[in-house]
């Protein structure tokens, strides 16, 4: 697939149902559901991404690849800068290959 035409695509999903709202929207307010959800779309959109390409970063490695991608996440939930989770998971992977895991 052309990266032109993915990135249209992932603009189109992301920008669409935020501009909805606004576009038709009548004189209620918007519920607080509608936009926690709203400000999810582009992170699952990235996480998306991110996961197959994740299982296959390591040279077929599955088993590295799924240790960094829990390293990672266990990171994100708890530490939430983004730096220190591709250190971490890096080191993780690192860590795990030279164990022989």
């Amino acid at each position: 697939m052309s990266p032109v035409l993915l990135i249209a695509g992932m603009t189109i999903v992301t920008y669409l149902p935020r501009v909805l709202p606004l576009v038709l929207r009548t004189r209620r307010d918007i519920p607080p559901w509608y936009r926690r959800a709203m400000r999810l779309v582009p992170i699952t959109a990235v996480g998306a991404l991110i996961i197959p390409g994740g299982l296959t970063a390591v040279g077929g490695e599955i088993r590295a690849s799924g240790i960094g991608l829990l390293a990672a996440t266990l990171l994100a939930i708890t530490v939430r800068q983004a730096f220190l989770v591709v250190i971490g998971s890096v080191a993780a992977v690192v860590l795990s290959m030279l164990a022989g895991i």
